[in-house]
């Protein structure tokens, strides 16, 4: 399994998407997860910006992650968010015989971030939203990298910036690199 970790309009999803379909791998996004959920609360979260609960989001990526026979393939996008999920996925993969094979972690500057996200259009991408989504993400989602190192799990940062294709072959060179294909 492969972790992408980075702010909110890193640009993880659309790399994960990339990387899966160049390599015939599976793309699991909670954020997307969630976006297709019908339940209110889930809804009123992420209109907010607030993350949704822990508990509820390990339930959704373990229901997701129970369909794939093969773990070794995943993108994993936008998970975990804080140590707790963190520590929770790692006992879950020890569970099933799975590791985390490699991070690649997105560099962007926040004024570009904020700029990509007020561009998508969605209700979550207010200004306040946005801010709120960045505030989170550096206090609670940037410890899980520490723990990783901790962990002693490969780390990989990658420069966000840039066209489509050249963040991509950064991405995949990283995956060769690490000889996951």
């Amino acid at each position: 399994m492969i972790l992408f970790f980075g702010p909110p309009g890193s640009g993880k999803s659309v790399q994960g998407q990339l990387l899966v379909d160049r390599n015939g791998w599976k793309w699991v996004s909670t954020g997307e997860l969630f976006r297709r959920s019908t339940d209110p609360e889930v809804l009123d979260c992420l209109a907010s910006g607030e993350l949704i609960d822990d508990d509820m989001t390990n339930r959704v990526l373990a229901g997701a992650l129970g369909d794939m026979n093969d773990m070794t393939h995943i993108v994993l996008d936008g998970y975990p968010r804080n140590t707790y999920q963190a520590k929770w996925l790692m006992d879950y993969l020890d569970k099933h015989d799975r590791e985390i094979s490699a991070i690649i972690v997105f560099d962007v500057p926040e004024e570009e971030l904020i700029k990509r996200l007020a561009g998508r259009g969605r209700d979550e991408d207010k200004l306040e939203v946005i801010k709120r989504r960045l505030e989170i993400y550096h206090q609670q989602t940037q410890p899980v990298l520490e723990f990783y190192k901790a962990q002693n799990l490969p780390i990989s940062v990658v420069d966000g910036r840039g066209d489509l294709p050249d963040i991509h072959d950064r991405i995949q060179a990283i995956v060769e690199e690490r000889s996951l294909v």
